[in-house]
């Protein structure tokens, strides 16, 4: 697509307007009908003294047909062109293979992502879905797009959550899996807000970590060795990945250092007991409390700048729930305040909850539904679906799994990321609509084809896709490399997820015409549109392809 924007830039640039800035502004049309690529003339028109939809007429009159575009239309502000359909397709199609999207901007240049950050001596919840699911993504598709990756999950390994579950190990026994591990702290949690003195014992506990006693680092190795190996599993089933594994108790110590240091170098002041950073319009930044034990905020502040000292990220990234924000917002104006200039670097990824009839998913008994538990509940509804569908399929356990973890992924992943999204089982494993099942069916579909047309032919002739079904199609499988750079710099997996249903839903609408009328047939009698016709089926395989991979989903050749 490049040669035909770069086209439309010239225009512009014989027009008499400035080219870099001209190359910068061509887009897409959001009605498709309008035009193939379009120039917004907003950021000429004070430059040139003249309206936007002036400057969109001084463009069109400029424009005259070449071997790259067909027509120019002024429309108030905007020019909409007209691409040559034959040269399009000739330089989209062969474009659209393995690599499609993926480019070298990020060079040189390291991105940081936390994302997952689970708690010790407890399983994985539901509710942890969303940061492992999208954090993955992104890693995805800022690798696709050059940059050197730090996937990191940051435990929540110290502070009074693990005091209390060694209350519950006092009265219970050390636990042995991490079952035990979850009740054993729910029954700790209960004697402490039970009795007052169970919770100083708590605050004990707690303290004795973060001072290394030997005997609660005993149990505290334990309790990470069984967290991690049970993280891993669900981890695998989701195709989650972390470069690193770090943890807040790495830090207390130099969470203490770093407030003694502040407070003498005046960027830090005492206040009713306790050390805060002042923010600058934000409320203050607690990061030393009353009793001189330091936060999970203090530790934060540590954390940013041992990761900076380690991996000099041009971006750091945190993905957490929409419930985070001020949090965040008082962090990175603490980091800010404290003098670090590299504060601006860090970027909340927020995003809303998973509701399961409008409340957070919940058991009938008032606990958190384990993820775990949501994965295998997806494979044995998605198995039942397969056997429906198609029971002949072989290996339809592993197919049951994939389809049942990309209807969990593509439901956190379908839609834009702040947005709360509603979980429901029987809408989010349809094979027809806006779903990950839906995209690994038409994937699939597409494979068939390939197979009963024998591939994708070396020679095809571009000309014989004139019909506009096939035109959309190619014009589509042209917008990846562009929806892949978004959802990177927006941090929105969402435009890729976008732009794949839109493809899938097409390539659907072409094949049920297709079965409609014999002339719009993939494997129609005609050699040369019968090529060209596998050629674009197997463009759009490749391309939904790729796309389902960055965000973490299985294409599947069969269903």
């Amino acid at each position: 697509m490049k040669e035909f924007e770069e086209a439309v830039a010239r225009v512009a640039e014989k027009a008499g307007l400035p080219l870099d800035l001209a190359r910068g502004a061509v887009a897409v049309p959001k009605e498709r009908d309008r035009g193939d690529l379009s120039l917004p003339c907003f950021p000429f028109a004070k430059a040139l003294g003249q309206p936007p939809p002036a400057v969109a007429a001084r463009v069109a009159k400029a424009f005259a047909p070449d071997e790259w575009l067909v027509s120019a239309e002024a429309q108030g502000p905007f020019v909409n062109f007209r691409v040559n359909r034959k040269a399009f397709t000739e330089r989209t199609l062969p474009a659209a293979g393995p690599e499609s999207g993926r480019s070298a901007e990020g060079n040189g240049k390291t991105i940081v992502i936390d994302y997952g950050s689970p708690n010790l001596a407890k399983p994985l919840l539901f509710h942890h879905l969303r940061s492992a699911v999208i954090g993955q993504a992104l890693s995805n598709l800022f690798r696709w797009r050059g940059y050197r990756v730090v996937g990191l999950n940051y435990l929540g390994d110290v502070g009074t959550a693990l005091g209390k579950l060694m209350v519950g190990i006092e009265a219970s026994g050390e636990p042995r899996t991490i079952d035990e591990y979850k009740r054993t702290y729910v029954e700790g949690s209960r004697a402490c807000a039970a009795d007052p003195a169970k919770m100083d014992r708590a605050r004990h506990w707690a303290k004795r970590l973060e001072e290394d006693d030997p005997e609660a680092i005993r149990h505290w190795e334990k309790a990470r060795a069984l967290s991690l190996r049970a993280f891993g599993e669900v981890y695998d089933r989701l195709g989650v990945r972390h470069d690193v594994v770090d943890g807040e108790r790495m830090y207390v110590r130099r969470a203490q250092e770093l407030v003694d240091r502040l407070l003498r170098d005046g960027k830090a002041e005492e206040s009713e007991g306790g050390v805060v950073i002042p923010t600058g319009g934000e409320t203050p930044f607690l990061v030393r409390k009353s009793d001189g034990t330091t936060l999970y905020g203090t530790r934060d502040i540590v954390a940013a700048i041992d990761r900076f000292e380690r991996f000099g990220f041009e971006r750091m990234l945190y993905v957490v729930d929409v419930a985070q924000e001020q949090h965040f917002r008082q962090l990175f104006a603490s980091l800010a305040n404290v003098g670090l200039d590299w504060a601006g670097r860090c970027e909340h990824v927020a995003f809303g909850q998973v509701l399961v009839g409008g409340s957070r998913a919940k058991t009938r008994e008032g606990e958190s539904v384990e993820l775990i538990d949501v994965l295998r509940e997806g494979e044995k509804r998605a198995l039942a679906v397969v056997e429906e569908k198609n029971a002949a399929l072989k290996d339809k356990e592993s197919v049951a799994r994939a389809v049942g973890t990309a209807a969990v992924i593509f439901c956190d992943l379908g839609f834009p990321i702040r947005k709360n999204i509603h979980f429901d089982w029987d809408e989010i494993l349809s094979f027809d609509g806006r779903t990950g099942p839906y995209l690994q069916y038409v994937h699939a579909s597409a494979c068939s084809i390939l197979r009963k047309g024998g591939g994708a032919p070396a020679a095809w002739d571009a000309s014989r896709l004139s019909h506009d079904l096939e035109w959309d199609l190619v014009r589509r499988i042209a917008e990846l490399p562009a929806a892949v750079g978004r959802a990177a710099a927006e941090c929105e997996p969402s435009h890729l997820s976008s732009l794949l249903y839109d493809l899938a839903r097409e390539f659907r609408s072409y094949h049920t015409a297709g079965a409609r009328d014999a002339t719009l047939r993939v494997l129609t009698d005609d050699a040369a549109t019968r090529a060209a016709r596998l050629k674009l089926t197997d463009a759009v395989r490749t391309t939904l392809a790729v796309g389902l991979r960055l965000l973490g989903i299985e294409p599947l050749e069969e269903m």
